[in-house]
């Protein structure tokens, strides 16, 4: 834990600061984050904290709210479902007032579960990867997901497996010879989003999640090109207010030095 405190603080201040988002933790090392980030030398504004957590911790996140820390603000949840019935469980968690991502099975039920998380309020979360290759889902269950979002009007958010800009086959760990996989690119995920958000057919949808060409897709300061595609920055911006919200990542720096945008300021 310290370590990971130490790098968050650090990617805190660098230039690329305004792409950082939440620490992700578990609920069960609440105290040992605390304590980690008590010692920095000066931690300034409150982290913003999205804990890993179950509908049955309700009473402990509310209790740690209640109590206050000048170091950490719990705004987010991350749970999980496997049914629409365990869906409808994490209302608890919404109403604590703060944002709450269910992560669903691929295999799921996904349009009854996000119909669910609609009702109550929750926005959605999908595995895109892990350290086995088995852990990445196939594109069209990706797609297949994005729909069942879509067609329930909820956001979401995608975590694991994203460390790279575009699909390809990569590491999976970091260990000296570590196995190998094909992994989604973030901007796959982005694009495929945007692209599904503003009326794009599944063909379409599909061929952006499966991409690997890095010089198909352009970045600009008025929004995106990729083949036959354009997207304004207004388009963009909407997606990810109303969508795609962002991805988590073990890795901070990795995501945005493949895309050069590590000194980039805010816009």
């Amino acid at each position: 834990m310290d370590d990971a405190v130490s790098e968050y603080e650090r990617h805190r201040h660098a230039p690329d600061h305004w792409a950082l988002g939440r620490f992700v933790a578990p609920l069960s090392r609440w105290d040992e984050l605390s304590d980690a980030v008590r010692k920095l030398p000066d931690s300034g504004a409150a982290w913003p904290v999205s804990l890993l957590a179950s509908a049955a911790d309700v009473d402990r996140i509310s209790s740690i709210r209640a109590m206050g820390d000048e170091h950490l603000v719990i705004d987010a949840v991350e749970s999980r479902a496997e049914s629409v019935a365990e869906a409808g469980n994490t209302a608890g968690l919404v109403r604590l007032g703060i944002d709450v991502f269910v992560e669903v099975n691929v295999s799921a039920d996904l349009d009854a579960i996000a119909a669910e998380l609609n009702r109550i309020g929750a926005a959605a979360k999908i595995r895109t990867g892990g350290v086995v290759a088995t852990a990445f889902p196939e594109s069209r269950h990706v797609l297949r997901f994005l729909r069942a979002c879509q067609n329930a009007g909820i956001r979401f958010k995608a975590t694991a497996g994203l460390h790279h800009a575009v699909r390809g086959e990569y590491r999976l760990t970091y260990e000296p010879v570590p196995p190998t996989g094909v992994m989604f690119g973030f901007l796959n995920v982005a694009l495929a989003a945007a692209l599904l958000w503003f009326g794009r057919g599944d063909e379409t949808v599909l061929a952006a999640l499966e991409e690997r060409s890095p010089d198909s897709i352009e970045l600009t300061d008025a929004g995106v090109s990729w083949r036959d595609e354009r997207l304004t920055i207004a388009q963009l911006d909407e997606v990810r207010s109303e969508f795609f919200v962002g991805f988590g990542s073990c890795s901070f720096r990795e995501p945005m030095a493949e895309i050069g945008l590590e000194a980039l300021p805010r816009a």
